[in-house]
């Protein structure tokens, strides 16, 4: 499976995705001008999975953390 990540050329600004190995996803070259972009940061939704008990994620513990703790920040 080959990932698609998305990038920003420092030189033209136009944002684009690329599919690229995962060895090589660090960079790509603009489409537009061909300058070396850098990957950014990209954000996914993935599936929850409820605990046990819980009948829905609205009756999951809720913290003050920036993601109730999951990430260790609580």
């Amino acid at each position: 499976m080959v990932p698609l990540y998305e990038y920003a050329c420092p030189t033209c600004k136009s944002a684009f995705e690329k599919l690229r190995p995962m060895s090589e996803g660090a960079e790509a070259h603009c489409p537009t001008c061909g300058a070396v972009s850098r990957r950014l940061v990209s954000l996914f939704a993935a599936p929850v999975h409820v605990g046990a008990g819980a009948s829905s994620a609205a009756d999951m513990p809720v913290s003050n953390s920036c993601c109730g703790g999951a990430c260790g920040c609580a």
